[in-house]
């Protein structure tokens, strides 16, 4: 007597991964303090998401060769990823507290490096108003951000913008 195979039906369902999406409008900078700003954004995770990471940038327009004229830097934002920053230096500190003595001094900066870099993640977002305030008197006009996310096609889960002015005044609006 045929007895037929034995036929497993898998049916997998991936978990839902929440897509997002950050853009700021591009305001201009104080031309003077452009290697500066640099610098301190060096100091941050800005975003991070399920695909990318929050790219941030001072660009400096090329000159107009009709006219000859360069316009002001400005400051660029986007990303796939929440804006939710966190302060590299804070986050060192806090491995620092906790380090123990047992390390050679070469092994130590490297795990302190590592462990750092590692827990960002988990300050994501802490920061966000310490970063905002401190990034005012780097603009000439105040600085937009702004996030919306969604998981698979449901409607949107996230949606939030921050805004910062010269002097510093900060407005959250969260939707939804």
């Amino acid at each position: 007597m045929f007895v037929p195979p034995v036929r497993r039906w898998w049916v997998h369902h991936d978990m839902a991964t929440l897509q997002l999406s950050t853009a700021s409008n591009a305001p201009t900078v104080d031309p003077d303090r452009v290697d500066e700003l640099r610098e301190f954004l060096d100091e941050w995770l800005i975003g991070t998401g399920s695909f990318d990471d929050i790219t941030v940038e001072v660009e400096i327009p090329e000159r107009d060769p009709d006219t000859g004229e360069v316009d002001p830097p400005h400051l660029t934002l986007y990303g796939y990823a929440s804006f939710s920053p966190a302060h590299r230096s804070a986050v060192r500190e806090t491995v620092l507290e906790d380090l123990g003595d047992d390390l050679d001094e070469d092994e130590r900066e490297v795990f302190i490096d590592d462990k750092t870099e590692e827990l960002l993640w988990d300050y994501a977002g802490e920061h966000t108003e310490d970063f905002l305030r401190e990034l005012s008197p780097f603009l000439a006009e105040p600085f937009v951000v702004q996030t919306v996310g969604y998981e698979k096609c449901r409607f949107p889960h996230v949606g939030y913008q921050y805004k910062v002015d010269t002097d510093g005044k900060i407005d959250h609006v969260q939707l939804g």
